[in-house]
């Protein structure tokens, strides 16, 4: 085949392929997705050398962050999306946001050659798909978050490590984070003195619940947890420790409407505070996972995006308060988290391992590593799920009687 004949039936196939995933998108799941993705990674990388994919990796996506991050201080995307004339020009975001045209000009080029904002004519622009999600408050907020943080983080980790001769950081208050923002407080201390940074943090916690395969959609909670509960008066079916605004048991409450038994949702006092509509059926309580667990002898306590923040030593320590209150025997531990493969990891599960050592000295554990965490605190009864999908499984275990 001619290299032009070549070309063309190339240019046909993807196309033709692009028009059937956008027609029928709605109807694929996830699994078929996720592998379609990884095909298509792999189309992409036999098309490009090797030296273009090194330079897009270590010259250009930081760069295109960094145009993210001024995007949403310059409320680009938001005067986008909600202009009456459906266009906007360089000249109307700088006059909005105050900026020089020739600022605003640098950025816009570059979000509307990654597909961010779509070019109109010359300094005019429309909104993408992208536009619409970038424009939303919890994305704004992701946005914030991980580039004021864990920007700031990854640069100076490379000169952390130096200085620590290559060492994993012994502790949440010897990492990174602390070099990057100059402080001797921990993630969580600092994210309480910085209280516009800490709500970005929580809507990025939000936005990632909701982009999440939820446990309640592919793992067997009748077999797990209805099944076998003492339905007696008064009885806590499940205790969602640390679990923010509750957005888990508003899922489990939609995928079992007619659950049994009480829903119990901790966490500290200023999130239980500010629930603004919590889940149906369930009780409010304001709890330090630090300290004793208050609720003894629930049939589940559920932990989710908990444990991979702390080192093992402190996870012994949340662990250890739940396992005191579990009846041996009955009560389930459900550990909602990465189970990080021993090889052929996924790069999201592999990028957040690494966020979690530069910013708070911890890791995303393997099932090995998950097995002696959870023997040491005399859970020996454990099972491990994966989702369909791929992404966070579920750790289960049991305390076994005396």
């Amino acid at each position: 085949m001619r290299n032009s004949d070549f070309k063309m039936s190339l240019d046909r196939q993807i196309s033709e392929l692009t028009s059937v995933v956008q027609s029928s998108r709605d109807g694929i799941d996830d699994t078929t997705r996720f592998k379609a993705i990884k095909a298509a990674q792999g189309l992409l990388a036999a098309l490009g050398s090797p030296a273009e994919t090194v330079i897009q990796d270590v010259v250009l996506n930081s760069v295109l962050l960094m145009a993210l991050r001024m995007g949403v201080q310059l409320d680009v995307f938001k005067t986008i999306r909600d202009s009456q004339s459906h266009v906007t020009t360089t000249q109307q975001i700088a006059d909005k946001s105050g900026a020089s045209v020739v600022l605003v000009d640098q950025i816009m080029r570059l979000l509307a050659a990654s597909g961010y904002v779509l070019e109109d004519d010359v300094q005019s622009y429309k909104p993408s798909p992208l536009t619409m999600v970038m424009a939303e408050p919890t994305f704004e907020a992701t946005t914030r978050a991980c580039f004021d943080i864990g920007n700031f983080c990854t640069t100076r980790a490379p000169e952390f490590f130096r200085n620590n001769s290559n060492q994993f950081p012994k502790s949440a208050k010897d990492t990174p984070f602390q070099l990057a923002m100059n402080t001797e407080l921990s993630y969580f201390e600092w994210l309480g003195h910085n209280p516009e940074l800490a709500k970005d943090f929580q809507q990025w916690m939000t936005l990632k619940q909701q982009t999440t395969p939820n446990w309640a959609d592919w793992f067997d909670i009748k077999h797990s947890i209805t099944d076998g509960f003492n339905d007696s008066a008064n009885n806590v079916l499940l205790v969602d420790i640390g679990g923010g605004e509750g957005h888990y048991l508003h899922a489990l409450n939609e995928k079992v409407p007619s659950l049994p038994g009480r829903l119990v949702l901790q966490d500290l006092p200023h999130v239980v505070s500010s629930i603004k509509n919590p889940p149906k059926g369930t009780d409010l309580m304001p709890h330090d996972f630090f300290t004793p667990q208050p609720v003894r002898g629930a049939r589940a306590y559920y932990l989710h995006w908990i444990l991979h923040d702390w080192a093992d030593e402190q996870a012994r320590h949340i662990l250890s308060n739940i396992v005191e209150a579990m009846e041996p025997g009955y009560s389930r531990l459900i550990i909602n988290e990465y189970i990080i493969p021993d090889r052929q990891c996924d790069f999201p599960t592999a990028c957040m391992s690494i966020m979690m050592m530069i910013q708070v000295g911890a890791f995303e554990r393997s099932e090995k590593q998950w097995r002696e965490l959870l023997n040491s605190v005399g859970l020996d009864k454990i099972v491990f799920h994966q989702p369909p999908s791929g992404g966070e499984g579920i750790i289960e275990a049991i305390k076994s009687p005396n």
